[in-house]
Protein backbone atom coordinates (compact mmCIF):
# COMPACT_ATOMS: atom_id res chain seq x y z
CA UNK A 1 0.00 0.00 0.00
CA UNK A 2 1.39 3.41 -0.89
CA UNK A 3 1.94 5.51 2.17
CA UNK A 4 0.11 8.77 2.62
CA UNK A 5 1.27 11.61 4.80
CA UNK A 6 -1.65 12.38 7.05
CA UNK A 7 -2.96 15.83 6.26
CA UNK A 8 -5.74 17.76 7.97
CA UNK A 9 -9.17 17.19 6.52
CA UNK A 10 -9.71 18.86 3.15
CA UNK A 11 -6.03 19.12 2.23
CA UNK A 12 -4.38 16.95 -0.45
CA UNK A 13 -2.33 13.97 0.64
CA UNK A 14 1.05 13.07 -0.80
CA UNK A 15 1.51 9.42 -1.79
CA UNK A 16 4.84 7.69 -2.23
CA UNK A 17 5.54 4.21 -3.47
CA UNK A 18 6.88 2.03 -6.25
CA UNK A 19 5.01 1.65 -9.54
CA UNK A 20 4.41 -2.05 -10.16
CA UNK A 21 2.11 -1.82 -13.18
CA UNK A 22 -0.30 0.25 -15.21
CA UNK A 23 -3.07 -0.04 -17.76
CA UNK A 24 -4.69 2.47 -20.04
CA UNK A 25 -7.81 2.64 -22.16
CA UNK A 26 -9.63 5.19 -24.26
CA UNK A 27 -12.47 6.90 -22.49
CA UNK A 28 -14.43 9.17 -24.83
CA UNK A 29 -11.85 11.75 -25.99
CA UNK A 30 -9.70 11.15 -22.89
CA UNK A 31 -7.43 8.45 -21.52
CA UNK A 32 -8.15 6.46 -18.38
CA UNK A 33 -4.86 5.48 -16.74
CA UNK A 34 -4.78 2.93 -13.91
CA UNK A 35 -1.51 2.90 -11.95
CA UNK A 36 -0.68 0.11 -9.51
CA UNK A 37 1.74 1.00 -6.73
CA UNK A 38 3.10 -0.39 -3.49
CA UNK A 39 5.15 0.98 -0.61
CA UNK A 40 7.12 -2.29 -0.47
CA UNK A 41 9.89 -3.24 -2.87
CA UNK A 42 8.47 -6.80 -3.05
CA UNK A 43 4.72 -6.27 -3.03
CA UNK A 44 2.35 -8.98 -1.92
CA UNK A 45 -1.02 -9.31 -3.70
CA UNK A 46 -2.89 -7.50 -0.92
CA UNK A 47 -0.43 -4.61 -0.66
CA UNK A 48 -0.92 -3.17 -4.14
CA UNK A 49 -2.91 0.08 -4.42
CA UNK A 50 -4.70 1.12 -7.59
CA UNK A 51 -4.96 4.78 -8.61
CA UNK A 52 -7.34 5.79 -11.40
CA UNK A 53 -6.44 8.91 -13.39
CA UNK A 54 -8.45 10.52 -16.17
CA UNK A 55 -6.45 12.81 -18.46
CA UNK A 56 -6.84 14.52 -21.78
CA UNK A 57 -4.81 13.31 -24.73
CA UNK A 58 -2.71 16.48 -24.49
CA UNK A 59 -1.90 15.77 -20.86
CA UNK A 60 -0.98 12.16 -21.73
CA UNK A 61 1.28 13.37 -24.54
CA UNK A 62 3.06 15.88 -22.29
CA UNK A 63 3.53 13.24 -19.58
CA UNK A 64 4.92 10.74 -22.10
CA UNK A 65 7.31 13.33 -23.55
CA UNK A 66 8.47 14.35 -20.08
CA UNK A 67 9.12 10.73 -19.04
CA UNK A 68 11.01 10.05 -22.27
CA UNK A 69 13.23 13.09 -21.65
CA UNK A 70 13.94 11.98 -18.08
CA UNK A 71 14.86 8.47 -19.18
CA UNK A 72 17.09 9.70 -22.00
CA UNK A 73 15.14 7.82 -24.66
CA UNK A 74 14.46 9.62 -27.93
CA UNK A 75 11.23 9.28 -29.85
CA UNK A 76 11.56 7.02 -32.88
CA UNK A 77 12.11 8.83 -36.15
CA UNK A 78 9.08 8.72 -38.45
CA UNK A 79 9.38 6.16 -41.20
CA UNK A 80 9.74 7.48 -44.69
CA UNK A 81 6.72 6.66 -46.84
CA UNK A 82 7.32 4.15 -49.58
CA UNK A 83 7.28 4.91 -53.30
CA UNK A 84 3.71 3.74 -53.94
CA UNK A 85 2.38 5.46 -50.81
CA UNK A 86 3.85 8.76 -51.97
CA UNK A 87 2.42 8.39 -55.47
CA UNK A 88 -0.97 6.87 -54.68
CA UNK A 89 -1.47 7.49 -50.97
Amino acid sequence: MATANMAPSGEPQELSGVVVGWQHRNFAQNIHLTVQSSSKSRPMPGSVDMHHLLMTRSQAFLLARYLMQLSGIEAPAPRRRGFFARWFG
